[in-house]
């Protein structure tokens, strides 16, 4: 197997309890010790500028999110006085709330653009003999593993190192994909930061940025019942509605989501999965059967 923990940042090599579990013939693919090696590359700085123009992005797109999704926070509970009358005006404000992140996405992509030279960084003369490396761990492995951690770090490292452009080659070629948590969120379409209760007072959850659209329509929620509240009827209908029609799917400690067609199944502990609802429902990920 080969496996990837850029997510744990300084700590990357420290894989030892996950070899015990994966065979220890398994082979490291260090993704964040490559990129420090690289500190000093041109193509490395005019990376961090651009992740520093996207940082400056997210700011201005939270300054108009959070008022957005306050406004549909106060029509939710409106609904069940008059529906014919709010029902409207709560569909219109979560249009708002969601044409503000696809601008948002849409911005962070022009950004992008703006960097012509963080484009494809692993063909750069520097990064090439690493990418290579990576190629050399993937070729003939029989599964990929990506653990968890700094979600945006290890967004950005496998991107760096044009992971994201192996994936579909990888599973084509029949080695198995196997993430979790961090590394789930990864490989899904958007990635959504989330902590309803933090040291600083209630907060909206977050969009990181997309993620690498391998595992699509979905939003997965790592740990949510530490992290959110379920019990909220309110919040938790906004966020289910708010990346709607993605599913948002919670995922705890047991879980084991395995996806047939367009059907989801938890092939792991019974109740370790959960799909929000609309209307502020939890409902399970129904068991293989």
């Amino acid at each position: 197997m080969a496996t990837i923990t850029a997510g744990w940042r300084g700590d990357e090599a420290f894989d030892e309890a996950l070899h015990d579990v994966v065979g220890h013939d398994a082979v490291s693919i260090p993704l964040y010790h490559w990129y420090e090696e690289l500190a000093d590359s041109e193509v490395v700085a005019a990376w961090r500028a651009r992740q520093d123009r996207i940082r400056r992005l997210k700011r201005l797109h939270q300054e108009r999110l959070h008022p957005a999704l306050d406004a549909v926070k106060r029509l939710l509970p409106q609904t069940a006085d008059d529906p014919e009358l709010v029902r409207p005006q709560l569909r219109w404000a979560l249009d708002q709330v969601r044409d503000i992140d696809d601008q948002f996405l849409e911005q962070s992509r022009t950004v992008v653009a703006e960097h012509p030279s963080t484009l494809r960084p692993w063909q750069h003369a520097d990064v090439a003999p690493y990418r290579q490396r990576m190629l050399d761990s993937l070729r003939g492995a029989r599964a990929l593993a990506i653990a968890g951690g700094h979600v945006a770090v290890l967004r950005n490292r496998m991107f760096f190192f044009g992971l994201h452009e192996l994936l579909p080659k990888v599973r084509a070629a029949g080695t198995a994909i196997v993430c979790w948590s961090a590394g789930a969120m990864a490989l899904t379409d958007r990635i959504v930061l989330f902590y309803d209760d933090p040291p600083d007072g209630p907060s909206h959850p977050e969009l990181l940025d997309a993620g690498f659209g391998f595992l699509d329509g979905m939003v997965l929620l790592p740990h949510a019942r530490q992290r959110l509240r379920l019990h909220d009827q309110g919040r938790v209908a906004l966020l289910a509605s708010r990346f709607a029609p993605a599913q948002c799917i919670t995922l705890e400690n047991g879980a084991w989501l395995d996806r047939q067609g367009h059907r989801i199944v938890n092939r792991g502990v019974p109740g370790s999965a959960l799909l929000l609802q609309m209307d502020g429902s939890v409902s399970l990920i129904p068991g293989a059967t």
